[in-house]
């Protein structure tokens, strides 16, 4: 049992491959490799895990994170499409919808 004391270590690389694998049917590499640096400047997601350590306990969070995230981009994406979809059709505007759209 040699990484019992957390001994085989996952590096940042790995880590950074293993989460763009499982997520990469759900959005583009770019987009995933923009909120793995977002998770590493808030300390959310460190450089390095022992693999038992990933594996048990930060592996399902990060990715629980990860996708909470998504999911809360995909709604926002909606909600501007619906928005930009009702306003051209009342008022025909397209270029004042956007503008109200960045700055949501």
């Amino acid at each position: 049992m040699l990484d019992y004391y957390g001994s085989i270590i996952k590096r940042e690389k790995e880590i950074d491959t293993e989460l763009i694998t499982r997520f990469s049917e759900k959005c583009h590499e770019s987009y995933l490799e923009k909120i793995i640096a977002d998770l590493r400047k808030e300390g959310v997601l460190h450089k390095e895990y022992s693999v038992s350590g990933w594996m048990v306990f930060h592996g399902k969070a990060i990715h629980e994170i990860i996708e909470k995230t998504m999911n809360t981009q995909k709604q926002k994406n909606q909600k501007k499409v619906k928005f930009l979809y009702c306003y051209q059709q009342l008022f025909n505007d397209q270029d004042l919808g956007r503008l109200i759209c960045d700055q949501i």
